[in-house]
């Protein structure tokens, strides 16, 4: 069951009704959308439309609405900031200009006096040459964006997403911009979409280059336990940049997507939800302009009962296994854990009620090295003590556990990290290197800063090399400290990103400034992962060269290679995790209807559903649908999948033309175009959302 739920506040907490803030004020008013979405574009932007009125009879200066929320894929809109925005940048003053959800969100600004942050799938045509944009080749790109509206309803930024999760129908942005705005309320706001958090640009250097104290976040999250749960990750990112940030989440708790917040600095949570089960959530707080300056009572996080909380599913961090580890016992201990250049100095006290079998077990993990995410490998350390279901298989560590009476008290805790100094980096004028305070709950939330003690110092260590001479080097000391006992702990930790290890498996080249593991201005690509393309064909092919036949085709499949020629070919072993999860895909061909031939008393053309996965074997008749409609001397067959399950090396409609047999092979095209119409006939729509 859906759950409609607005946060209201007591109006004492708020301004008078519609009252704006001023540069003069010390703080002002936000509003975030943890937002269910449905599949219709026409139905999402109607509700849009309720809450953005909703925010702003409870005084919200600012509204902010959560990442691919809004079209569901199938209606991209262009976004021109250089070219027809310049001179009309109040869509809805110019409604033949442009789309028509433009329209409506800047007519809702207006009316509402509200700024206004949407996300938006974006298309850019570039056979037409639009006026100041990056164009590689004459086609056309999508991209996740984000677009700002001010209280007139004019378009004042646009961002493009730098840091795809996968989302293989969409392009990085084409230049790397930050995405920053003023207000005239006094502040200025750096913005960025999910995956951009886990990067060094955008999401220090919007902060660090620019002097920022605020910061937009749009997201649909795919919560990772022990270290990257939503509202964990959120938290310590506010904290550890002190800054403000205003966190809109999509909520889809079935594939792990929830959580949204608005925290101050290293005051945290000012409002914050984890919702277990599908919720849709207002939530509005007065933000100080200067972070974690909170003088006024909060509504802080959101607690839901603890049986909606298994309902959302969490994925584990893979590399948990790599980590070095020792199995906590009840009692006092202090040691130290080593991995590669990270030493982490332990002191515990922990109980058991209810005995020794009592509770979850807890280990003391560290881990110095890289994680991988969407082909993307990032450089991390830590020093954490988590539960763990086993006290034998380290890997069913940093996960949930059932609260009964025989529980693990943790009263005493504190973690001492020391790694290697990373130098600041004066090209992209901000931190190489920045250092979280990690946290999450039995119940999907961290625990409120009050609760723990993080501090950070950098110091010189000398050392004498041969010939007498000193060398100089720095290390950081981390210490975080537990300040109270708590018995619902899953994670407690110091967690680093060191970006200059970063290195992009999909062959992008790093940002400039930043070194790499292996060798200047090196790329990466990596062998064992699946591309995949939209594909139609209306010709004739060869059978090994022994016979030819006519041949219709509107498929996806999977490609080893970003060329053309790799398709339809699979790496020669197999590993797991290596495709693509479609979060849709539907493909539609329309062709001639088949005709009778008189003489053989038979159709001239046949059409079938054809698929395969890992097992090169075909889906089950379970996991996709397939129609046939017939109208006007054309038919439609329309194949859609209906599972997230599977594993796609293919997916599409096939179908034989009779009528071409023995005839020459239709030539290859020129170029390697995702998608070719071969026929006017002959169309594919395809929609597709993949994440590794």
């Amino acid at each position: 069951m859906t759950r409609l739920i607005y946060v209201l506040f007591f109006v004492c907490l708020l301004k008078t009704s519609f009252q704006k803030s001023t540069p003069a004020d010390d703080s002002y008013v936000a509003a975030v959308i943890e937002y269910r979405h449905v599949a219709n574009t026409t139905v999402n932007l109607q509700n849009y439309l309720q809450h953005i009125g909703e925010a702003a009879s409870q005084s919200a200066d600012i509204v902010v609405f959560p990442e691919m929320t809004l079209q569901n894929g199938r209606s991209p809109v262009t976004v021109p900031i250089y070219g027809a925005l310049k001179e009309f940048p109040i869509p809805a003053l110019r409604p033949a200009l442009y789309d028509d959800i433009l329209v409506q969100l800047s007519a809702a600004a207006a009316e509402h006096q509200v700024y206004l942050v949407v996300n938006v799938i974006e298309l850019l045509n570039c056979s037409t040459n639009p006026t100041g944009e990056a164009c590689p080749e004459r086609q056309e790109y999508q991209f996740n964006t984000n677009v700002v509206f001010d209280r007139s309803g004019a378009v004042i930024s646009r961002y493009r997403k730098i840091n795809l999760f996968g989302e293989a129908s969409r392009t990085p942005a084409l230049n790397p911009d930050l995405g920053v705005f003023s207000t005239d309320f006094g502040v200025t706001f750096g913005h960025f979409i999910c995956f951009d958090l886990m990067f060094q640009v955008p999401a220090v250097q919007v902060v660090q280059k620019n002097n920022i104290t605020d910061v937009v976040f749009t997201t649909m999250w795919f919560s990772e336990l022990p270290f990257l749960t939503a509202v964990q990750i959120q938290e310590a990112y506010a904290y550890a940049m002190n800054v403000n940030l205003l966190a809109s989440g999509a909520n889809n708790v079935r594939v792990g997507s929830a959580g949204s917040g608005i925290y101050s600095g290293k005051a945290g949570a000012l409002v914050s939800t984890m919702p277990g089960m599908p919720a849709t959530r207002l939530m509005v707080s007065r933000v100080p302009k200067v972070p974690g300056k909170v003088t006024w009572p909060t509504p802080g996080p959101i607690v839901d009962p603890p049986s909606d909380a298994d309902a959302l599913r969490l994925k584990q961090d893979p590399s948990i296994a790599a980590h070095a580890s020792r199995l906590l016992t009840p009692g006092f201990q202090e040691f130290e854990l080593s991995q590669n250049d990270v030493t982490c100095k332990f002191k515990v006290n922990l109980t058991r009620r209810g005995g020794d079998k009592g509770g979850p077990q807890f280990r003391a993990m560290v881990h110095g090295g890289s994680n991988t995410y969407a082909r993307r490998k990032i450089g991390t350390r830590s020093c954490a003590v988590m539960a763990c279901a086993s006290a034998d298989d380290v890997t069913l560590c940093g996960s949930r556990y059932n609260q009964t009476e025989d529980t693990t008290i943790i009263e005493e805790l504190k973690i001492k990290m020391t790694t290697a100094h990373v130098p600041y980096n004066t090209t992209l004028d901000c931190e190489n290197a920045v250092f979280f305070p990690n946290t999450v709950q039995n119940n999907h939330l961290p625990l409120e800063p009050s609760n723990y003690t993080l501090i950070i110092k950098t110091y010189k260590i000398h050392k004498h090399a041969k010939h007498a001479s000193k060398k100089t080097k720095k290390q950081v000391k981390a210490i975080m400290r537990l300040h109270r006992a708590h018995d619902n702990l899953v994670s407690f930790a110091i967690w680093s990103r060191n970006y200059l290890e970063d290195v992009n498996l999909r062959g992008v080249k790093k940002p400039e400034g930043v070194e790499l593991a292996v060798g200047e201005g090196a790329e990466y690509v990596m062998d064992n992962w699946y591309e995949y393309r939209a594909t139609a064909f209306d010709g004739v092919r060869t059978f090994d060269g022994v016979a030819s036949g006519g041949a219709r085709l509107c498929s996806v499949m999977a490609c080893t290679s970003a060329n053309l020629t790799s398709c339809a070919t699979r790496f020669d072993t197999y590993a797991a995790k290596t495709t693509a999860i479609f979060e849709e895909l539907s493909i539609t061909a329309t062709v001639p209807t088949p005709q009778t031939n008189m003489t053989l008393s038979s159709i001239d053309a046949a059409f079938y559903p054809v698929s395969v996965d890992v097992s090169t074997l075909p889906l089950k008749i379970t996991e996709y649908a397939y129609t046939e409609t017939a109208q006007g001397g054309k038919t439609t067959y329309t194949m859609r999948l209906l599972s997230k399950e599977v594993e796609l090396y293919g997916f599409g409609v096939w179908g034989r033309r009779f009528a071409a047999d023995g005839q020459d092979p239709t030539p290859p095209l020129p170029g390697a175009a995702s998608i070719h119409f071969l026929n006017v006939f002959l169309l594919a729509s395809v929609f597709l959302v993949s994440w590794m």
